[in-house]
């Protein structure tokens, strides 16, 4: 979420003024996520909430790549609700152009490879995705990774 605010969604909240922006912030059932929204759309990609959020992220890959090492699956020998669960954020940090976030790990590439290929990944996920779901990921203003690399490397 806070990456995707800080890049992907960010431009159509610039566009609004600061009062619309915090009746949409506030629809959140949660008051701190109206404040990291608030700070990420604001700030973008230098909001100290991002590098939290890399680090969850880094902690998610070391993660699966030990998962990984054990098995073809994150759970085992087979694929389980572990999957399910994981897919949507590598899918997410795919369309915000971060998957150099796992390139070089094998494993995690491979395994991303292997679940995006699935037929059940396709039809549950991919084809059930309208033009509006896709154009805010089409149409991001600047290639985030150089600015990550940034945050990653300082860290």
């Amino acid at each position: 979420m806070i990456l995707t605010f800080g890049t992907a969604f960010r431009p159509r909240f610039l566009k609004m003024t600061p009062q619309e922006r915090d009746t949409e912030f506030f629809k959140s059932p949660i008051p701190r996520r109206a404040e990291y929204k608030r700070d990420v759309v604001n700030n973008g990609l230098d909001s100290p909430y991002v590098r939290e959020a890399l680090a969850h992220h880094q902690k998610l890959f070391a993660w699966m790549e030990e998962a990984l090492a054990r098995g073809p699956y994150l759970a085992g020998n087979s694929y389980s609700l572990a999957e399910c669960a994981v897919i949507p954020y590598l899918l997410r940090l795919e369309l915000l152009r971060l998957n150099a976030l796992w390139d070089r790990r094998a494993g995690i590439a491979d395994w991303w490879h292997r679940m995006r290929a699935r037929e059940s990944t396709q039809t549950s996920i991919f084809a059930r995705m309208t033009e509006a779901d896709w154009a805010p990921f089409r149409n991001l203003q600047s290639d985030p990774w150089p600015k990550v690399q940034e945050l990653l490397n300082a860290a």
